[in-house]
């Protein structure tokens, strides 16, 4: 088992012994279209963020180094879980943080405290001098110190993740109030942690339930942090899942292929989603036609832009129908982008 010594807050990878300011934490999937937006990051916003990458039921051989020539030298969480309970085997997890630190990213192994046993000793035993990320949900706080001092890693050199879990239909107000009410009696508990950061979902998992055309749904998740954070004492970093829902299930090909042409686009307050039609059937549109008319509806929305980010200027060329804007993968990389940008340049 680990027994690195305690990392203190003045040498976390992400603070390197400066003054700490609020960090955010996307949880992101082992994706192509994460490097990408990751890629087109100013400096200022990656130095306040420290990703987290779901593995996904198939981790891409060009995933590791396609995001080692984008962030080596920085920090990120690996949770393999959901890969090794579809797959039955941990090979894919130990195998990608072995991969990203010889490709000198800091990869700190992540578990929760309700996985299996044998998965918890399994990312325990690679913890290294950077520390390791540990989950729990609101309401097994409490045992989170003793999950992970039996695994031999210190709660010192461990982030500790809250998970709200999907909060969309939470009234942000009294939701808020009972998380806050909640953290503030564990504060005693919390202060044993390297960080504590609260991560919640608000985004739907699809778009079955959502009307053609634009959609305003709000980000409860930030919200009910922004509650939170203020009544309670110490430092409580933001998480979330960006654009995209906890559910890391894929969808089947067929799926895919009658999926409707539709983007998230992230605001202050709310998530502005444009349901657009499959590209077959009687009411199916070309897909970059489709991508077209939705950067120009967003374009001339209200929130549109009011932050640096690469992916508004994209968005603003495919508006203008810019060649070889017209596919998921793309747009995928502008949500994520605008999204991270935004979330960063709002923080305290």
């Amino acid at each position: 088992m680990a027994t690195a010594a305690p990392i203190t807050l003045s040498h976390h990878p992400l603070t390197q012994g400066q003054p700490y300011v609020y960090r955010y934490v996307p949880v992101m999937k082992t994706k192509a279209g994460e490097i990408t937006a990751l890629d087109n990051l100013p400096a200022a916003v990656r130095d306040r963020i420290l990703p987290l990458f779901h593995v996904t039921e198939t981790l891409k051989p060009t995933f590791v180094p396609g995001l080692a020539s984008v962030w080596a030298g920085r920090p990120a969480g690996v949770d393999g879980s959901f890969n090794a309970t579809q797959s039955g085997s941990t090979a894919t997890v130990v195998a990608a943080i072995a991969a990203m630190r010889a490709s000198g990213i800091r990869a700190l192994p992540c578990w929760s405290i309700t996985d299996p046993a044998p998965y918890q000793q399994v990312c325990a035993s690679l913890v290294d001098s950077h520390g390791a990320m540990v989950k729990t949900n609101l309401h097994s706080i409490g045992l989170a110190p003793a999950a992970v001092s039996q695994l031999g890693v210190w709660p010192s050199s461990t982030d500790l993740i809250i998970s709200l879990g999907h909060l969309a239909g939470q009234d942000p107000q009294s939701y808020g109030g009972y998380v806050a009410h909640q953290l503030a009696g564990q504060s005693a508990v919390l202060a044993l942690f390297r960080s504590v950061t609260l991560v919640g979902a608000a985004a739907p998992k699809d778009y079955s339930a959502l009307s053609y055309g634009a959609n305003v749904l709000p980000r409860t998740d930030w919200l009910i942090w922004q509650v939170a954070r203020s009544a309670v004492p110490g430092r409580l970093d933001y998480g979330d899942f960006m654009t995209g829902h906890p559910d890391l299930t894929e969808p089947p090909g067929a799926a895919m292929a009658k999926a409707t042409v539709s983007v998230r686009y992230t605001r202050d307050n709310d998530l502005l989603v444009m349901k657009g039609y499959a590209t077959t059937g009687p009411n199916g549109q070309p897909m970059r036609q489709q991508y077209q008319a939705h950067a120009g509806v967003l374009q001339g929305s209200a929130g549109f832009s009011g932050v640096n980010s690469w992916a508004d200027a994209q968005i603003s060329l495919a508006a203008g129908g810019a060649p070889g804007m017209g596919s998921r993968a793309k747009w995928s990389a502008f949500s994520a982008n605008r999204h991270i940008c935004l979330v960063v340049d709002r923080l305290p």
